[in-house]
């Protein structure tokens, strides 16, 4: 099939996908929890004459087409929603309350079906193998399908994500880190208990913490430097048990966010040392758990190179956005990109430059994005498969 004829096919597959996609957002399931939604995965998938592996990762399906002898180009698709309660007032809103497509999952699934539909008319060298990943939003789903085997026989694999900070038609290219790390970071902050009109016979382990939470950024800015950058945000606060005691203990948790790598290793023991001696300082004590949930995307250079020249042949050069900056969200493709070469793009999905950000409850992408999403997937597929040499292909960085 030439390239004419399957972007005539990808057109005829919209309002089917469209559909799909709706279907899937009035009913969000949550991280691990997405056996629906993975049904319905299957049995399209099925339907078309793709081999399909369920329960991989748990709730995960993994689909193939084509040899299996040379290994396998692969693409990455997230599938959960996240606990939202959504107020967009689309007709095809969520009907779980509480629970929201709120990050563009939807849109993805409808996006590597389509990329389904079309590989299997085509005659390529190499197998393609399509990864249905659960509980992206908790950085999990990744490892789990990793190790179920998810990753074996992959030569390169390829993710997507929506960015409503694009215009729908527009894609988005990063060379390097396109995501942050991320990690966890709890602080169990001891004082002393006494009465509040006496604060000074105690330690008040609430104003420790506000000293904390203050000073933390303060040494960000001073004893880091600020070309590697570093955010931590602390989104939970727990102490205290009456308004005239000082409080003993209070609990913060928050989430940590950077770019370096090299960096990002060692932050566990800088937060520790330096949130110690804020506390000591205050007469409190401080017990600091650190967590790395997943590690940045850092794109390959010669995977992207493909997406981007795919990406021009398909939308053009003025559609084909090179993003000078990464984004501190954190995605556990990025798991995958630490067993095979591979990368990631942004897909456009604002209709007019003012779309609700990711995680909003008022989220509501641009559904044209769909068919620009599988257009630009398909070609690279296509192109890396002429790329091939031997039984390899080209993976250097």
């Amino acid at each position: 099939m030439d390239r004419d004829k399957f972007l005539k096919k990808i057109d005829s597959l919209k309002d089917e996908l469209i559909n799909i996609r709706r279907h899937i957002h009035a009913h969000p399931e949550l991280s691990g929890l997405e056996n629906q939604t993975a049904i319905l995965i299957s049995g399209y998938l099925k339907n078309i004459g793709w081999r399909v592996t369920e329960s991989v990762g748990r709730t995960g399906v993994v689909a193939e087409f084509g040899p299996k002898d040379k290994g396998f180009i692969g693409l990455r698709v997230d599938m959960d929603g996240l606990p939202i309660f959504e107020k967009t007032n689309l007709s095809f809103s969520s009907k779980v309350d509480g629970v929201m497509h709120a990050c563009g999952h939807d849109i993805h699934i409808s996006i590597g079906l389509g990329v389904a539909n079309i590989i299997k008319d085509l005659n390529l060298n190499f197998g393609t193998r399509i990864i249905f990943q659960p509980a992206e939003e908790i950085a999990s789903g990744a490892r789990w399908m990793i190790a179920d085997g998810a990753a074996n026989g992959l030569n390169q694999v390829l993710g997507v994500h929506v960015f409503p900070e694009l215009s729908v038609g527009t894609i988005g290219i990063k060379e390097g880190s396109l995501t942050a790390a991320a990690g966890e970071l709890k602080v169990e902050i001891l004082g002393k208990s006494g009465h509040g009109a006496r604060p000074f016979e105690g330690v008040d382990a609430i104003w420790v913490a506000s000293k904390i939470i203050s000073g933390i950024q303060e040494l960000i800015t001073r004893k880091l430097n600020p070309l590697d950058p570093v955010v931590i945000t602390f989104g939970k606060i727990n102490g205290g048990n009456a308004y005239n005691i000082l409080a003993e203990k209070v609990n913060l948790v928050g989430t940590v966010r950077c770019t370096n790598p090299k960096l990002f290793k060692g932050i566990g023991s800088w937060l520790n040392k330096n949130i110690s001696s804020i506390a000591n300082s205050f007469g409190a004590e401080a017990k600091i758990e650190f967590r790395e949930i997943t590690p940045p995307v850092n794109n390959n250079c010669e995977i992207n190179r493909v997406i981007r020249d795919s990406a021009i042949q398909i939308l053009g050069q003025q559609n084909v956005v090179e993003l000078q900056k990464p984004s501190l969200g954190a995605e556990d493709f990025a798991e995958f990109l630490n067993e095979v070469p591979g990368a990631m793009f942004r897909l456009g999905v604002s209709p007019n430059k003012d779309c609700a950000p990711l995680h909003s409850s008022k989220f509501n992408p641009d559904e044209g994005a769909i068919d620009v999403g599988i257009k630009v997937i398909t070609e690279t597929i296509v192109n890396l498969n002429k790329l091939s040499k031997g039984n390899t292909l080209i993976n250097e960085n």
